[in-house]
């Protein structure tokens, strides 16, 4: 079994002008562990895990699924082995990247949010020639390694903690509601916006929101995880409603504390 997917067989990191591999895991806890600290029910329902060839067939009969969770269960009950696995693919990408004359990028969390600088830190000095990168929704993931880049990504809930990010000069991810082909709107928030699907190496892109077109789920999301081209949310009425009533229930609260 390899850990990583190569290049060649992601749409996204096809693209990258690196050699490029990316790390699938079962996201979520799919596998029975839980790889996405800080995912949401938009992010559930919208995970790129079930886009393209993922998304064949039932969850129990697609080889990619079950390979991701193979994948997730051994990073969970044979570490040493998982990591002896890792290491195979990272000194075969660099000698890969060495004879094509190519930089060489691995993405860590494909399809999981786990904070390896914290789990494996000595990976980063063992692989200096490698940049890894990824998409987080920790808000508190500081202190990297020069060779590890992270993008925020947003979620329905989070948008108060991506305007920090925004604020402090990082950048975010955002999936907007654009169909393919067409363009990102050019601003969202008062920041700049430019196109994330024309590769996948964030670690290049100029500070801004990295715009995502949705795919997969994605396209019929409606829990607000979606962007409309004008940064709103894309909601359903249901959903509307449910956040209409926190709303409430927030300002309630608040009024209380201030007249206790």
């Amino acid at each position: 079994m390899k850990i990583f997917t190569e290049k060649r067989g992601n749409p996204k990191t096809s693209k990258n002008e690196a050699h490029s591999i990316i790390l699938h895991l079962a996201p979520a806890s799919l596998s029975g562990w839980n790889v996405c600290k800080f995912s949401t029910a938009g992010c559930r329902d919208s995970c790129l895990n079930r886009a393209g060839r993922g998304g064949i067939g039932a969850p129990e009969v697609n080889t990619i699924q079950l390979a991701r969770i193979e994948r997730t269960q051994l990073f969970f009950k044979d570490r040493a082995e998982f990591w002896a696995r890792t290491y195979w693919d990272l000194h075969k990408l660099e000698r890969q990247a060495q004879a094509l004359g190519l930089g060489a990028a691995a993405r860590l969390n494909g399809t999981s949010d786990l904070p390896f600088e914290r789990i494996k830190p000595e990976l980063f000095t063992d692989f200096p020639s490698v940049q890894f990168y990824d998409y987080t929704k920790h808000l508190s993931r500081d202190n990297l390694p020069e060779n590890y880049h992270l993008t925020f990504s947003l979620s329905e809930t989070n948008k108060a903690q991506a305007l920090q990010v925004l604020e402090r000069g990082q950048n975010v991810a955002a999936v907007f509601a654009t169909k393919k082909g067409q363009a990102l709107p050019n601003s969202c928030w008062g920041y700049p916006v430019f196109d994330a699907d024309l590769h996948d190496e964030r670690y290049l892109d100029p500070f801004g929101i990295a715009g995502l077109r949705a795919k997969g789920p994605a396209i019929k999301d409606t829990s607000g995880f979606v962007l409309n081209e004008d940064g709103t949310q894309r909601l359903s009425l249901s959903a509307q409603a449910a956040y209409d009533s926190l709303w409430q229930i927030d300002r309630t609260t608040q009024r209380r504390s201030l007249s206790a």
